[in-house]
């Protein structure tokens, strides 16, 4: 068996089977007869529409869902950028908030005279 299930094809493929295996009815292939592919191919059609309108639905949920979460997203930044501003930017409320206090932000590091001298050595002069 495939790993992952082309739905589309398999269905398709299904639908000629059946065509040709309705024309001899009488073909078996061990215990399979016609009814018993005609049974799994319908059920599985069925799945397949079944499937379709959930995952409709769902990406109306998906949406609104994702929707949320940016206003959401959007309130905390707010709520950070007002906490910052009548606490201060140092603040353990600020930090409480999810903020980063100043006192705990890394300084920035130069670039050494060594790391210069390297990058001017690379370039070709004209």
């Amino acid at each position: 068996m495939a790993k992952i299930a082309n739905v589309k094809a398999t269905l398709t493929d299904a639908g000629d089977v059946k065509a040709v295996w309705e024309a001899i009815p009488d073909f078996k292939m061990g215990s399979i007869s016609l009814n018993d592919f005609i049974a799994v191919h319908d059920e599985a059609d069925v799945l397949q529409k079944e499937y379709a309108k959930k995952d409709i639905e769902l990406t109306g949920v998906k949406g609104n869902r994702d929707d949320k979460v940016r206003q959401l997203g959007d309130l905390i930044t707010r709520f950070r950028s007002t906490i910052r501003g009548v606490y201060g930017p140092d603040s353990a409320v600020y930090e409480q908030a999810g903020g980063t206090r100043t006192s705990s932000r890394k300084s920035p590091t130069r670039i050494g005279k060594a790391a210069s001298a390297t990058s001017a050595a690379v370039k070709p002069q004209s």
